[in-house]
């Protein structure tokens, strides 16, 4: 009688969660295409999810040119900004984040990340030091050789897993999303926390501009509450807020230049940086990954339904792989 009520109690807790999902969040069973990003020299193009590989397509015809086995998911993808090597954050995997030299095809794995995963990852801006943000709410950093350096918690008492981070684009600041916006020095001590709205909604996606001057954050929503995408200032203080996407802001890019911002959601949205809507492009699923080529004329994305779309800087399809 009492297993069978174990049985029945953890049901009913898999049914509450599923319900709360929104149609873009329910990632238990679907083959999805989680992140992508574009070789800093642009010839390049990495693509993951819970695939069983790391593809890396070439930037022209997208055809196949490497393929390396990945155990299930992978949920975020950074290229170094100035050499030929990519860090990949995994999670609901026996294989661990790891560092993977393109040239060699050696990979290093990264300790001391949680066994639940990671999802937030990037390089700082000299390319020094890559940070890794897990399911456990820890920060760890690492240099080049994928040594660990540092290790902190997001929240003292918390085991919430972070969603996102990214650097600051000329200060060795760290970013991270989850709950709330949080900021760190490379030392691990906590500079500042931003609650991003009043209702309790998860931050997912985080872009700060190249100037340094402001930064993006995109969040889940869901049933009740629209995802927003809000812009504010480097002191974190809210300069704009959005609410016209019918779908979680998965993530976000610039493009090059900084005048462009690319978001993934129920569509390809471009933006500038005032928050104006300038291109919209249609999609048939619910897009995850985005990013812009070195010319800032193409963008690619990767879906919810494995579908990989390479875009005009208009937000025009140009290619589709099904």
């Amino acid at each position: 009688m009492t297993k069978r009520l174990n049985i029945l109690a953890i049901l009913n807790f898999l049914i509450i969660i599923l319900s709360n999902q929104t149609f873009g969040q329910n990632a238990l069973t679907k083959e999805i295409l989680w992140t992508t990003d574009w070789s800093p020299n642009g010839k390049y193009i990495a693509i993951g999810g819970n695939v069983d590989s790391l593809k890396i397509y070439n930037k022209g015809n997208l055809k196949i040119h490497k393929s390396i086995p990945v155990k299930n998911t992978i949920t975020r993808i950074k290229w170094h900004p100035s050499i030929n090597i990519i860090a990949i954050t995994t999670q609901m995997s026996d294989e661990k984040s790891f560092i993977f030299n393109f040239e060699t095809n050696e990979k290093i794995e990264l300790s001391g990340i949680s066994p639940d995963g990671a999802r937030g990852i990037g390089w700082n801006y000299t390319g020094e030091y890559l940070a890794v943000a897990d399911n456990d709410g820890q920060i760890l950093i690492y240099d080049i050789k994928g040594k660990l350096i540092r290790k902190f918690v997001n929240q003292v008492n918390s085991t919430k897993g972070i969603t996102a981070l990214d650097w600051h684009p000329k200060k060795n600041i760290l970013t991270t999303v989850t709950d709330k916006i949080r900021f760190f020095d490379i030392e691990g001590n906590i500079l500042k926390s931003i609650k991003h709205r009043q209702e309790d909604v998860m931050l997912l996606s985080i872009a700060w501009h190249k100037t340094g001057d402001f930064f993006i954050t995109g969040d889940y929503g869901d049933e009740k509450d629209k995802s927003l995408l809000q812009y504010w200032n480097d002191q974190g203080e809210l300069l704009k807020t959005i609410d016209i996407s019918k779908g979680e802001y998965r993530n976000l890019a610039w493009n090059p230049k900084g005048d462009r911002l690319a978001s993934a959601s129920d569509a390809l949205r471009i933006w500038d940086t005032k928050g104006n809507l300038i291109s919209e492009g249609n999609s048939k699923d619910y897009l995850w990954g985005v990013s812009w080529n070195e010319k800032g004329n193409r963008i690619i994305t990767s879906s919810m339904e494995q579908r990989i779309v390479l875009w005009n800087k208009k937000a025009e399809r140009i290619i589709t792989l099904e």
